[in-house]
């Protein structure tokens, strides 16, 4: 319809030459060349002179830009090709022009490349010979528009509502029918614009003008849509945006990035609740933990690999404090010696004998159960609840707190029950290290199932009401966090220890217990009270260094106040609904502590780079093995907190994908002043005491291995407590004569 009005204007122009006349000779022929779009992406080139002779038009010669093509036509007459980018138009009737007339030829149809300007000649010659309008015009390089998409949102956080406006350049003129718009992945509601309709299909809108509106090339287009809800999982999103005549032809394409980023969730307000009094004959403070590392240590802690066998044992309590009672349950049928351990340094051997009973008579007790439903759905929680008590424990003055082993043997075989004893002084401490004894739980199948077991088949709820199955009886502890203990108290550090189940119990009290924080290798299983007083007490000004990964990565609900049980949800979307970030991506791990889980794999190598994590390292220092067990990384679609830093960067090959995957150690200062670090590798505290998983895939660590991690450790107490723990150099002796034991000890991850 353009290309017909613009012919007619042409043709009129050219019919009139004739009746102009003027005295215009000594003017010149004053060539113009002009480009405009034609269809189909073609463009039409008008090529206006002024007569200088008058006379009868024969017939116009008229160069074109160097490598055009097309199928060319114009009005009025025809063209036909004089030699390669030289055309000749001929008219279809008698033409007389007299001087000072303007010629105006228009040429459709041609795709000129990309380019110029042109000099390009014109020539008008008359049907006597003589020449009537002479010379060269240029014509400027082609204007050429690009789409220019531009997608914005009002209110851009996943599961709110917000709106969005699409905008971009017309490319092509044309009269405009519709455009389409890609809404965001999972959007919503009932959606809006304005002056036109717009319907949604599929996951695109689409507006239509009231009337068809005719647009030039240049043009800016913009369409609102009001109303639009999010999905509460976000992300940075390439969405697209097309305008479209009514037969199909695209007037503008092209699409841009939109960040859909969601900030960390708000969490519930956790009581802070005084510290109860202490009980008649419990000390009101302890001694520091280089006077209790300067007391006898011994080795008699570390269970051979040949007592491995039928003997179990586990206590009715995760954690305690200086006045509790608790009970010991143990199948075997043998007499046992029981026996409790404080871990530390201890010249180099690692524990302290605190507790002894001998000749304590046992039974064989009956298997554990499986089974238990809830709201109709099978639990299939594996306990020993049912097994008889075979001997009470008192914690009383002696037992200094720390995290324990309590040693169970029969001569023949032997097993640990791992505790943790609090310090419920109310005495604030340079450092707290959390044991990961929900973890633990989850990845134990002793007796029966975990939530491992399989998809379909695995536990829906875990109790601590049985043995574990890893680490000789241990946990997780001794593959992952024993080397942390180990490390802390041969420095002398003030530190102080409780479990998640603490957490989750007296999580307002964390401010009042420490200044610093440190989560262990495998912290992965987080309750509503858990992740809501880490936040709280972080927003106070509570330090955290996270040296593992996949941490607050899945979602439990403790049963009762005991905390003896915890379920999860695996029955909505399987392993998925079992996560935080099932609630959307504010309740992601990243959010919280700076990074988000990877993957599972086996060891991997690293190199040691130049930041201040390195200071006291050479760069460039391999650690073979050290990107190991589960990693994290900084994802640019999830929230990243101002001024989020990677201090360090490696990579390893996932498991299951056999793809490789990256892993940054990050971080970052929140407006409280509590400084975050999440290391992103399981494999800290095993380096610490050169003993990581046997299934890991992991060479023992070499002596320089272990002192570069060491230092690395060193370097991240001392930033994160923002320099109020100085860790020394050197421990007060220096002989490690029993770090750990000489066995296997394997860890499970994730599948």
């Amino acid at each position: 319809m353009l290309r017909r009005v613009f012919a007619t204007a042409s043709a009129l122009l050219l019919l009139s030459a004739s009746l102009i006349s003027g005295q215009a000779w000594a003017a010149g022929a004053n060539v113009t060349i002009t480009a405009t779009a034609g269809s189909s992406g073609t463009t039409t080139l008008t090529y206006r002179a002024t007569v200088t002779r008058a006379g009868t038009v024969r017939d116009i010669v008229m160069s074109i830009p160097a490598g055009s093509t097309g199928r060319i036509t114009s009005v009025n007459g025809t063209v036909s090709t004089v030699s390669p980018g030289v055309l000749r138009w001929r008219p279809s009737k008698v033409v007389p022009v007299g001087v000072g007339a303007r010629f105006a030829i228009p040429l459709y149809g041609l795709r000129v490349p990309s380019g110029g300007p042109w000099n390009l000649r014109f020539t008008a010659t008359g049907t006597t010979g003589l020449i009537l309008s002479s010379g060269t015009g240029t014509l400027a390089a082609l204007r050429t528009y690009a789409p220019n998409i531009a997608i914005t949102a009002s209110n851009p956080i996943p599961g709110q509502k917000t709106s969005l406006n699409y905008a971009a350049t017309v490319t092509r003129a044309g009269v405009l029918a519709s455009v389409r718009m890609q809404l965001p992945k999972g959007a919503f509601g009932a959606v809006t614009s304005v002056n036109g309709t717009l319907t949604t299909s599929s996951g695109y809108a689409t507006w239509k003008p009231r009337s068809p509106i005719s647009v030039a090339a240049g043009a800016r287009l913009g369409i609102p849509i009001y109303g639009v809800g999010l999905s509460k999982y976000g992300g940075i999103m390439t969405l697209t945006m097309s305008a479209l005549t009514s037969t199909g032809i695209v007037l503008t394409s092209g699409s841009d990035s939109l960040a859909l980023i969601a900030p960390p969730a708000p969490m519930p307000a956790v009581p802070v609740a005084g510290f109860a009094p202490v009980p008649a004959g419990c000390p009101t403070s302890w001694p520091s933990t280089t006077v209790e590392n300067a007391r006898p240590g011994t080795a008699a802690w570390v269970i051979p690999a040949s007592m491995n066998g039928k003997l179990a044992a586990f206590l009715s309590k995760v954690s305690a404090t200086c006045g509790d009672t608790l009970d010991l349950k143990v199948t075997s049928g043998k007499p046992v010696s029981v026996i409790a351990y404080r871990m530390g340094y201890y010249q180099g051997l690692g524990a302290r004998e605190v507790w002894r009973q001998e000749n304590v008579a046992t039974v064989v007790q009956p298997a554990p159960v499986t089974g238990g439903t809830a709201n109709g759905k099978p639990l299939r929680m594996t306990s020993a609840a049912h097994w008889t008590k075979t001997l009470s424990i008192p914690i009383g003055s002696a037992w200094a707190p720390g995290t324990y082993l309590i040693k169970i043997s029969d001569g023949t075989f032997a097993s640990y029950a791992p505790l943790t004893v609090r310090d419920d002084t109310g005495t604030k401490h340079a450092l707290l290290i959390q044991q990961a004894t929900t973890t633990w739980e989850a990845y134990n199948n002793y007796g029966g199932v975990s939530f491992y077991s399989g998809l379909t088949t695995g536990s829906g709820r875990i109790t601590s009401n049985r043995p574990y199955a890893e680490g000789q009886g241990s946990g997780q502890y001794l593959t992952l966090e024993q080397g942390l203990v180990f490390w802390a108290e041969s420095k002398g550090l003030d530190v102080t220890y409780w479990t998640n189940h603490d957490l989750d119990a007296f999580g307002g009290q964390l401010p009042s217990r420490a200044g610093t924080v440190f989560l262990p290798a495998h912290d992965e299983y987080y309750s509503w009270g858990m992740r809501a007083a880490l936040s709280q007490a972080m927003n106070r000004g509570v330090n955290v260094a996270n040296l593992g990964a996949n941490t607050a990565y899945r979602l439990i609900t403790f049963t009762d106040s005991t905390r003896r049980a915890w379920d999860i949800d695996r029955y909505t979307d399987g392993y998925t609904s079992t996560t935080w970030r099932y609630l959307g991506d504010a309740y992601a791990s990243q959010p919280l502590l700076g990074a988000e889980y990877t993957c599972a794999l086996p060891g991997s190598p690293f190199t040691t780079g130049s930041s201040w994590l390195f200071a006291g390292i050479t760069p460039g220092t391999a650690l073979p093995g050290f990107v190991a067990g589960e990693i994290d990384w900084a994802r640019a679609d999830l929230y990243r907190h101002p001024g989020l830093a990677v201090v360090a960067a490696g990579s390893g090959i996932c498991r299951t994908s056999g793809q490789s995957a990256p892993m940054h150690t990050t971080t970052f200062t929140l407006p409280s002043g509590a400084r975050v670090l999440n290391g992103s590798t399981f494999a800290f505290a095993c380096f610490l005491v050169a003993r990581c998983p046997s299934n890991w895939t992991v060479p023992t660590p070499s002596a320089q291995s272990q002192r570069a991690v060491g230092t690395m450790v060193a370097n991240i107490t001392e930033w994160v407590s923002r320099g109020q723990i100085q860790v020394p150099s050197d421990t007060t002796a220096t002989a490690v004569r029993a770090t750990v034991p000489k066995l296997t000890l394997e860890t499970n991850t994730q599948p």
